[in-house]
Formats: structure tokens, C-alpha cells, sequence
């Protein structure tokens, strides 16, 4: 199973505070539409009040218009070039946009204006990790730590940025230094425990895990993190439930979402989180974790909560091959055959020479009555693997199924000459020779299918 673990990108997210009560109760009644006739009214008098141009652009981000928001800004720059406002708004707006090149052009922007303040620099320092621009970044978020020391996000997106570039025990370092500052932040103690996660030190990463999770129930990583550690660990029960418990969460917890492969999100006073995790009722692609907890769910013998899981896997990305397959897998131990054969099928259309896909789409087409097709698959797929142990279970299967009893022991016996599938051929193979009065070889054949060989 291919681990999939999450990327640590940052996006920028501003918030802008109002002044006073009354200010926000009149921005929560009035509409967007009552506020840009108000504004229309203002700059109708002065159309090149800047204050006037920058609530606009304003009101527009604040209801996620960013394209407006960046042409209102845009307005504002016409007026003054060296609005840091406009510029800042604008990098906000093209990393919403997906855009970070943009956004970065816009940042630098914004520090060759305030060059003496660290969040410009932090900012700038987001932009270029989106973009790829590591050593640039590292060197934008150092600026911000050495203007403030004690600048806990800035240290923490320095965290993130040297885990993006592979170097663990530079973004462990950085990581400690932002929860030397900030404590209470569970987010920071997850980061860090990706980083455990990457240098195999479970035990780590279980204890970065534990410590998140009793600062907040809601913190979705550290229910993750905890679920990779337990599954390396094979601990297959405990790293169920960890799974469960980051899923439960993640339904709790507005902050989250997802986005594209790459998941993360900032908090209103711009503090990113990583977010590893796919939000199943969104049109969005398959990511690791779901099939992480179908291997969990099939090693703990969960097998219908295994297919339901590939269900929702597939009903995003029906063009997972594997996923058909393993869904097939699992349908035939609870012997749900015309379900495993529907699979296989699927399976097949992108799968085309697996053996394995192959052998069992023919062994579930035989059990459902079609013989010829059975073995016309199961020969294919020991054609491409003549050593397929599993195919020659398969065929002595069906072979005896349809009451060939020579040829069935001759397949099951060809196949004990390869590895893999001991218990079950001679399993297979007790079968016959019960059914066939051959009690004494019957019974060291149970016992050889119990030692597995």
C-alpha cells in the first residue's frame, strides 16, 4: 500500500478588524449590494477617495469576490502605488485564486513598501512556499523571526517549509521554537508530528498525536497522525479508531476543508494548520488516508466496511483500478460473488493484464455459472504469470465446482510448486479428497493448510 502522507502548504487568509460595536453590527446587517450603493454614493463625490476605494475592495474579499476584489484594489492604486493595503489585498486574493505566482509578485510588493514589519515578510514567506520557492521563503521567514524573535507563526511556517524541502530536523527545530512561544497551539504540536512521521520515530509521532488531541478533540491531524503511527506499528485496531476519530472530527470542525491534493487551512489570525484529509461528500479526488483505513477495516476483518469505504473511494474517482479490485477482494470473503465479479470487471477496463484481476474475474464468472469464461480468463492471467499460485487455486476451484475432480488436484497440486497460497491450496485440496472418501489425505492436507505448508 503506497503511503500517502500530507504536503504542508500555506494559504493567506486576512482578516480585518472593524472598530467598535457598532461598526460590525451595521457590516452584519446591511448586504453587499446596500454597501457597494453606499459606497458608489461616497466615490460619486470623490472618485478618488482612497479610503472610499480600499472599503470596496474590501467588501468584495470579505464576501469572497476576488476578482472584483483585486480590480477594486487595483482602483486603489491608481490613486496611491504604494498602497500596502491594495497590494496585501490583492496577494490575498490570488492565493485564494490559486494563482501564487501572482500572489508572490504581490507580497513582494507589499515588503519593498514595509520593510521594517515581520508579517510582511511572513506573508511574503507563504507565497513563495506555495510557489515552490523554498530557500527564498526560508529566507523571507527569516527576516520576519529576526526583526521579532518571538514571532511563534513565522517560526512555525519556517516549521513547515524546511518539512517541504525534506529536512526534518531543521522544521523540528523551528517547530519548538514556535511552541516554546505559543504553547496552547495544537496545530504546531501536529506539524511537528509529521515530522516524526518522516523520520519513522513513532513513538514521536503518537506523543506529538496525544499532546494535540487533549489540547483539542477537534484537531483533525493529530487523529491522523496517530492513525499512520499505529498502522506502522500494526497495530490495526487502534489505528482504526484513530482514523474514525480524525473523520468524526473533521465533521466538527468548520475550520477544515479541503483542496485539490494539497490541504491545508489558516485560522482567522493567519495561522495555518495541515489538514490530511478528503472531505467524501465533496467532488474532490482520492487521497491516501481513505484507502489507508480499507487496509485497517480488511486486516481487522471489517470486510463490509471495507466495500462501503471503496464505494464512496470510487464514486469520486471511478477510474481507480486498484480500488475496483480490492473492492472485488473483499466481496468474495463475504461471498458476495456477483458484486467481486462487477468489480473485477471494472477493474479490468483499467487493470487489463493484472493476472490477478483476471484469475478472479474468471473465478467469480465460474462460480456465477459461466465456465467457459472462467477459465478463458484464469488461463490468460497464467499465461502472463505462469508461477500465479493464486491462479491455480482459482482454476482447481473451479474445476472442482463443476465436478472435474482429477483436473482440480492436478491444478492445486501444480500450484503448491510456486510461493504463496499454501493454506488455502491445500485447504482447497482437503476438500476433494474428503469428497472423495481419501479421509487419511484429506486430514494431512487440514493440517498442511493450517502449519501453511
Amino acid at each position: 500500500m503506497k503511503t500517502i502522507l500530507p504536503v504542508l502548504l500555506i494559504i493567506l487568509l486576512i482578516s480585518f478588524p472593524t472598530n467598535g460595536e457598532e461598526e460590525n453590527q451595521m457590516i452584519d446587517t446591511f448586504t453587499m449590494e446596500e454597501l457597494i450603493r453606499e459606497n458608489d454614493l461616497v466615490l460619486s463625490l470623490d472618485p478618488h477617495n482612497l479610503t472610499a476605494l480600499e472599503f470596496r475592495s474590501l467588501i468584495y474579499f470579505n464576501e469572497k469576490k476576488y476578482p472584483e476584489a483585486i480590480n477594486a484594489a487595483e482602483q486603489c492604486l491608481k490613486v496611491d502605488s504604494s498602497c500596502s493595503f491594495a497590494w496585501h489585498l490583492i496577494g490575498s486574493s490570488w492565493g485564494y485564486l490559486d494563482q501564487p505566482d501572482k500572489a508572490v509578485e504581490a507580497f513582494q510588493k507589499v515588503v519593498s513598501i514595509n520593510s521594517g514589519d515581520p508579517v510582511q515578510y511572513n506573508v511574503q514567506g507563504v507565497a513563495l512556499s506555495r510557489t515552490g520557492e523554498f530557500k527564498e521563503a526560508i529566507q523571507a521567514f527569516q527576516k520576519a523571526t529576526n526583526i521579532d524573535p518571538d514571532y511563534a507563526i513565522a517560526w512555525n511556517n519556517l516549521g513547515v517549509t524546511y518539512y517541504n524541502m525534506g529536512e526534518y530536523d531543521k522544521a523540528q527545530s523551528a517547530f519548538d521554537r514556535a511552541i516554546s512561544l505559543k504553547p496552547g497551539k495544537p496545530e504546531i504540536f501536529a506539524n511537528k508530528g509529521y515530522t516524526y512521521l518522516k523520520k519513522s520515530d513513532y513513538g514521536g509521532a503518537l506523543s506529538m498525536g496525544k499532546t494535540a488531541r487533549n489540547m483539542d478533540l477537534t484537531c483533525v491531524p493529530s487523529w491522523f497522525i496517530s492513525g499512520e503511527a499505529q498502522y506502522h506499528n500494526r497495530n490495526w485496531k487502534e489505528a482504526f479508531f484513530s482514523f474514525d476519530g480524525g473523520f468524526n472530527a473533521l465533521v466538527k470542525n468548520e475550520l477544515w476543508y479541503y483542496q485539490g491534493a494539497k490541504n491545508t487551512q489558516i485560522t482567522k489570525d493567519m495561522e495555518p494548520m495541515d489538514s490530511y484529509y478528503v472531505a467524501i461528500a465533496s467532488n474532490v479526488r482520492y487521497t491516501g488516508v481513505w484507502e489507508r483505513t480499507t487496509v485497517i477495516n480488511y486486516k481487522i476483518k471489517r470486510y463490509q466496511d471495507t466495500i462501503d469505504l471503496y464505494d464512496q473511494i470510487l464514486a469520486i474517482t471511478p477510474d481507480y483500478g486498484e480500488g475496483w479490485k480490492k473492492k472485488g477482494y473483499s466481496a468474495i470473503k463475504i461471498k458476495r460473488i456477483e458484486s467481486a465479479r462487477d468489480a473485477y470487471k471494472r477493474a479490468m477496463d483499467f487493470l487489463p493484464n493484472d493476472p490477478e484481476v483476471l484469475a478472479s474475474y474468471g473465478y467469480t464468472t465460474g462460480l456465477l455459472g459461466d465456465y467457459l469464461e472462467a477459465m478463458k480468463y484464469i488461463n490468460k492471467a497464467l499465461e502472463l504469470e505462469p508461477d500465479y499460485a493464486r491462479g491455480y487455486l482459482y482454476k482447481g476451484l473451479i474445476y472442482s465446482f463443476y465436478g472435474q475432480k482429477e483436473d482440480a488436484i492436478s491444478s492445486l497440486l501444480k500450484g503448491l510448486e510456486y510461493q504463496g497460497e499454501k493454506a488455502e491450496l491445500y485447504d482447497a485440496l482437503a476438500n476433494i479428497q474428503f469428497k472423495d472418501g481419501d479421509t487419511i489425505g484429506g486430514a494431512i492436507s487440514t493440517i498442511r493448510s493450517l502449519l501453511g505448508f
